[in-house]
């Protein structure tokens, strides 16, 4: 079934076929009439426009294109279910002497690495951010603490991530947030 879209498209085409007829430019009629074609392939204005133009040209008539043919699907993406730690680490299964229970690996940005944990003293699941200290000093370590205490300063909104604890695990800072 042909849109009204497709059909006004198609109505410009053959008026535009027409004006290049009355001009005389036939090879605007040939190539305007199989455009035509291409979107009403039984078309009978664009059918005549075609084979006038044709026999103007000089050529034989020229046949209606070939629809095209339709193009192949995408490939369905592989999607893991769930994001595995990088091979050279080992998923750790507790932080904070046990308080936080490794359930598994969430994912890893640029900054953290993030668990999903249970909070046994509030019996809760939590996300656990394990913040990557690479290439930081204490300027940076400060800065990390500081937003940690900001965003927990800030308290509980729709839009915002609740932050209910901060510490130290062997070295690095973690912060431990509400799982969305």
């Amino acid at each position: 079934m042909t849109t009204e879209r497709i059909k006004r498209r198609i109505e410009r085409l053959l008026d535009q076929v027409e004006e290049a007829a009355d001009s005389k430019n036939w090879q605007e009629v040939h190539d305007l009439s199989r455009e035509t074609l291409a979107l009403d392939s039984e078309n009978a204005d664009a059918v005549a426009f075609l084979e006038m133009a044709g026999d103007m040209l000089g050529s034989s008539t020229p046949q209606p294109p070939a629809p095209a043919p339709a193009p192949e699907p995408a490939p369905t993406p592989i999607i893991p279910d769930l994001p595995t730690p990088p091979a050279q680490r080992e998923t750790p299964t507790s932080f904070s002497d046990g308080r936080y229970e490794v359930k598994r690996f969430l994912g890893e940005g640029g900054k953290k690495m993030v668990y999903l944990a249970h909070d046994n003293l509030l019996d809760r699941d939590v996300a656990f951010a394990l913040i990557k200290t690479d290439g930081l000093d204490v300027i940076g370590m400060t800065r990390i603490n500081r937003e940690a205490q900001a965003m927990g300063r800030l308290g509980s909104h729709p839009h915002i991530v609740t932050v209910f604890d901060l510490g130290d695990h062997d070295g690095q800072p973690f912060m431990v947030t509400e799982l969305m």
